[in-house]
């Protein structure tokens, strides 16, 4: 890119921000007219239920069409947005676009699954920053090696072609093209993105010509906690925390941040009173050159964060599909995470890899399947069918049955065995012999390795506990391992397998 087409784009991504803005300040005000008309009203007195499903429905749809609350509608008033200056810059399909973004965004508000929507800023985390077309056609066009958007023309970077993942997807018939903007280093960087046809290419291994990341064919279950994940399949478990090389520099994010309250107040002292207190009503809006370089290097930490676990939940997700393609999880509330435990959810983000993990499933050609947690209770429930409820601190389930596993990797277990949100308790006894010597193993390699990071183990993994079968005298324990046990037999017969020192779990297959 050429550095006198660097304005002209942001002079566009500006303009396109102030249409968006323009857009959704309207669908807004459409909002709050259509919820106070009688109408509306009536169709929200109509009853639950079957029996009122289609009445409802076309009442509140005559509602939306009368008060002209439709996507439709607010890309007839983006047309008459793009007859002012805007036009000269963002052209009738992007505005099109724009609207379908900012009616989605209010209809949320109006279907409960919103509380509020927000502006676009000019700078910040707020700020516009992608455009997409709606075809090839028109607006963002992608041409053989360089983008098309207006006058501009947009080259490839030299030599991006050769790359494999990118030579497939140019063979492939694009639909459209999104323009992304991100703020690398205080620096503003353009990506354009190809929405192609097809499916995405699968990586083969240089070395046997096989898959990259194979799809495995078992059944995994999963027990996904605000930081931790406990994984158990048919010859593999594992427990362990979401993201374990990130390690949150808190004393510089907590200096940059005290820093940048401080050139805050320098700058907005009509905002706070004598005392340091802010004055309701007023908001800091002044921010001088240094202070939004201290506000980029705290967003560039983040982001540096941000880039680096999204590329070990990828890691994670792959290491389980090659376990198997079918997974099953508990469906829970993350939002109800977010607000008991919002530092830990901020660092390890289990929403986030469960949706990496169930878009690379379904890639693959697997599913993850959620159940209710209301009908399985599966932290509840042991093998012989009795249910004890259990504070949050208890961390080892124990019952009188004899059954004694640590409480994560016990659920992730009994997660393999859910049908239709039902648990089938005598499927999950019949597999417990051969299953319980890998739960073990991995509960005692979960705490007692150090982790890679420095940091110490989550309390939620518990203390562990031995087996009946695994109590030895402090003789036998001094004495080094000399004979490496059958674990095919073991396995079949059902007594535990020794736990020694590998990190993943392993157990052989029926031959």
């Amino acid at each position: 890119m050429l550095p006198s087409q660097e304005p002209v784009l942001q002079t566009r991504f500006e303009a396109a921000r102030q249409c968006y803005n323009a857009l959704l300040g309207e669908a807004l005000r459409r909002m709050r007219l259509m919820k106070q008309s009688q109408a509306y009203q009536a169709a929200c007195k109509i009853p639950h239920g079957v029996a009122h499903l289609v009445e409802r429905r076309a009442a509140f749809k005559q509602v939306r069409q009368s008060m002209e609350f439709t996507e439709s509608a607010l890309s007839r008033y983006a047309t008459e947005i793009h007859h002012s200056w805007i036009g000269d810059h963002v052209d009738a399909v992007l505005g099109q676009t724009l609207a379908h973004r900012a009616f989605d965004a209010v209809d949320k508000m109006v279907l409960g699954r919103a509380k509020k929507v927000r502006f676009k800023g000019r700078r910040g985390i707020h700020q516009i920053g992608s455009l997409e077309g709606k075809s090839n056609q028109a607006g963002l066009r992608w041409r053989t090696d360089h983008l098309e958007w207006g006058a501009l023309s947009l080259p490839m970077i030299q030599g991006a072609a050769q790359d494999p993942v990118i030579a497939y997807g140019l063979a492939h018939p694009i639909k459209y093209v999104r323009l992304v903007r991100r703020n690398l280093r205080g620096r503003d960087r353009y990506y354009a993105q190809l929405v192609c046809e097809g499916i995405p290419l699968r990586k083969l291994d240089p070395q046997n010509g096989c898959f990259q990341h194979p799809l495995g064919s078992d059944v995994v279950g999963l027990d996904i906690g605000p930081s931790t994940i406990a994984v158990a399949g048919e010859i593999q478990a594992s427990l362990q925390r979401f993201a374990e090389d990130i390690v949150r520099d808190h004393a510089t994010l907590r200096r940059e941040q005290r820093h940048a309250d401080r050139q805050r107040r320098a700058n907005n002292p009509n905002c706070y009173d004598a005392q340091g207190r802010a004055i309701k009503g007023k908001h800091p809006h002044n921010k001088s050159r240094r202070q939004r370089h201290t506000e980029a290097r705290i967003r560039d930490l983040h982001r540096k964060e941000a880039a680096h676990r999204k590329t070990l939940h990828g890691q994670l997700a792959h290491r389980i599909l090659a376990q198997g393609a079918t997974i099953l999880t508990e469906k829970l509330s993350y939002k109800a995470f977010q607000k008991r435990w919002g530092r830990s959810i901020s660092i390890r983000a289990p929403r986030l890899f469960l949706t990496i993990l169930t878009r690379k499933a379904e890639s693959a050609g697997g599913q993850v399947i959620e159940f209710n947690t209301r009908t399985t209770a599966l932290s509840q429930t042991c093998l012989c069918g009795q249910k004890h409820k259990k504070r949050l601190s208890e961390r080892v389930h124990t019952c009188e049955c004899g059954v004694i596993m640590q409480r994560d990797l016990f659920s992730a277990y009994l997660a393999r065995f859910v049908e239709d949100d039902a648990l089938q308790v005598a499927k999950a006894h019949e597999s417990w012999p051969g299953a319980e010597p890998l739960l073990r193993t991995a509960w005692q390699q979960a705490t007692q390795n150090q982790p890679a990071s420095g940091q110490r183990q989550p309390p939620s993994f518990g203390h562990f506990v031995r087996g009946p079968s695994q109590s030895r005298s402090p003789e036998k324990e001094s004495l080094p391992e000399h004979k490496t046990p059958d674990v095919v037999i073991l396995a079949q017969v059902g007594v535990r397998a020794d736990e020694s020192v590998k990190v993943e779990v392993f157990r052989t297959p029926r031959l």
